[in-house]
C-alpha cells in the first residue's frame, strides 16, 4: 500500500477535522512511473489535509472517461442549469477544473460554506461530474457545464451521523439541487434519513448514492447494507473496473440499480494541477449523478422519478451481471426507454414441434386444398407453354439461301 502524501503543516484545526469515510478511496499522487505502470493501490484513509499532487495526468483520457464518452452528448447536452448536491467533505473552488462550477455550499456539521476540501474526497467526486476542459489534460466531468452544489456532512475524527446524512439531503433540497450526490452512507436505517430522502422525492429532486463497498463483517459474506441507497426512492451505484467486472459484491437487499466505472478514475487533486487516483463505489455513483445531470438539462420535463427510470432502462446489460451499466448517450437518446429495458431472455426453452400449440383442423385443410390448387395451375400453365413452344413454326434464316426456312 503506497504512502499517503503529506499534508501541509500549515493545515489549520478546521481542515485537520475533515474526516474521511469509506465509499471512496483517497488519495496517490499520479507520478510519471505510475501512470505508466497503471494505477497504484489506493490507501482507504488519510489523516490531515492533502497537498497538491506533484505532477499532471497528461492528454491521455482515463479509462472511465473513455467507457462513459460524455463527448458523444456534448452537442445534446452538458448539464446546463442543473445543480448537482455533493454531500461529502466539501469541494475545493481551487481545484483545476472546478472553479467556475462550485458554489458556496453548506457545511451542516460546523456551519458556514462548504467550498474548501482538506481531504479531496468530494473534490474528485465534484469533478467527475463536472469538471470543465482544462488545457493540457484528459481529464474532463460528465455534465462540464451543470453547477455543483458542495454540501459537507462528514465531521471529525471521520464521523459520519444519520443526523448529518438527513440534515445534508434537506440543505441540498432547500437549496434546489436538481441532482443529490452522496459520498457515503451508513447501516442504520432512522427516521430521519428516510423522511429526508422521501422529501427529496416529492419535492422533485434525485438522490444518487452508492452501495456499501466496505469490507464485509464476516469474510466471504458481502457488506452489509447501506443507507440511504437501500430505500426504493434513491438510485444505488456500484462500481465496474475495465474488464466490465464488478469491484463489490451486492445483495439484493443493497438495492442496487446501477453500475458504473468504479476503479482507476482520475481527478484534480484540492489545490494546484496535480491529479489523484481514486476508487470505490461513490466514484461510481459521482458518473451516474452526472449522467443524471445530462438528462435533466436535455430533458427539462422529465421528473426525477422518470430521470431514474431512464438511466436504469437504457443501461447497458450483460449477462449475469447484477445491474446495468449506465450509458449516457442512450440516456439522452432513446426515444421509448419501455423497449430498451426489454433484455435477451438467456433461460428460454428452445422452440420445438413438440412443444407447439396444435394446429386449427379446419385451418389445416383450407391450407391444403390451397397448396393442391396451387400446384395444379402451375402445372397446367407449364404444360400449355411447352405445347405452344412445340407448335411455333421456324424463323430462323439459313445461311445457304439467305431466306426463312
Amino acid at each position: 500500500m503506497p504512502v499517503p502524501p503529506r499534508h501541509p503543516a500549515r493545515a489549520g484545526a478546521a481542515c485537520a477535522a475533515a474526516a474521511l469515510v469509506t465509499g471512496l478511496h483517497l488519495v496517490t499522487p499520479v507520478t510519471p512511473a505510475a501512470a505508466d505502470d497503471g494505477p497504484p493501490a489506493l490507501p482507504s484513509a488519510v489523516s490531515g489535509c492533502v497537498g497538491p499532487s506533484p505532477t499532471r495526468y497528461g492528454e491521455r483520457v482515463p479509462w472511465p472517461v473513455a467507457r462513459m464518452a460524455p463527448y458523444l452528448t456534448r452537442s445534446l447536452s452538458q448539464g446546463r442549469g442543473v445543480r448537482v448536491a455533493v454531500l461529502d467533505s466539501g469541494v475545493s473552488g481551487a481545484a483545476a477544473g472546478l472553479g467556475a462550477a462550485v458554489a458556496p455550499g453548506r457545511d451542516v456539521v460546523s456551519g458556514g460554506p462548504a467550498r474548501s476540501d482538506c481531504l479531496g474526497r468530494g473534490t474528485a467526486l465534484a469533478a467527475i461530474v463536472a469538471a470543465r476542459p482544462t488545457p493540457g489534460t484528459g481529464v474532463v466531468g460528465m455534465a462540464p457545464e451543470a453547477t455543483v452544489l458542495p454540501i459537507r456532512i462528514i465531521g471529525p475524527r471521520h464521523r459520519l451521523t444519520p443526523t448529518s446524512l438527513a440534515d445534508g439531503i434537506d440543505a441540498a433540497v432547500d437549496a434546489g439541487a436538481g441532482v443529490v450526490l452522496l459520498g457515503t452512507g451508513q447501516v442504520a436505517d432512522t427516521p430521519a434519513l428516510r423522511a429526508a430522502v422521501i422529501r427529496a422525492a416529492e419535492r422533485n429532486v434525485l438522490v444518487v448514492a452508492p452501495v456499501d463497498d466496505g469490507p464485509a463483517a464476516t469474510p466471504g459474506r458481502p457488506p452489509p447494507v447501506w443507507y440511504p441507497a437501500a430505500y426504493p426512492q434513491v438510485l444505488a451505484v456500484g462500481g465496474v473496473d475495465a474488464n466490465g467486472r464488478s469491484t463489490v459484491p451486492a445483495p439484493p437487499a443493497s438495492g442496487l440499480d446501477l453500475l458504473a466505472p468504479g476503479k482507476d478514475a482520475i481527478a484534480p487533486g484540492p489545490t494546484g494541477a496535480g491529479h489523484y487516483v481514486v476508487d470505490g463505489t461513490a466514484v461510481a455513483a459521482a458518473h451516474v449523478a452526472g449522467t443524471a445531470a445530462l438528462v435533466r438539462g436535455y430533458h427539462p420535463e422529465l421528473t426525477a422519478e422518470q430521470v431514474r427510470d431512464r438511466l436504469v432502462r437504457t443501461a447497458e446489460r450483460a449477462p449475469f451481471a447484477a445491474a446495468g451499466t449506465v450509458d449516457p448517450y442512450a440516456a439522452l437518446t432513446t426515444l421509448d426507454p419501455d423497449a430498451a429495458a426489454r433484455p435477451v431472455r438467456l433461460d428460454a426453452e428452445p422452440v420445438s414441434v413438440a412443444t407447439a400449440p396444435p394446429a386449427d383442423p379446419a385451418i389445416a385443410r383450407a391450407g391444403l386444398v390451397a397448396a393442391v390448387v396451387t400446384v395444379a395451375a402451375l402445372l397446367i400453365s407449364a404444360g400449355v407453354w411447352i405445347r405452344r413452344g412445340r407448335r411455333r413454326p421456324a424463323n430462323r434464316w439459313s445461311a445457304d439461301t439467305g431466306r426463312r426456312r
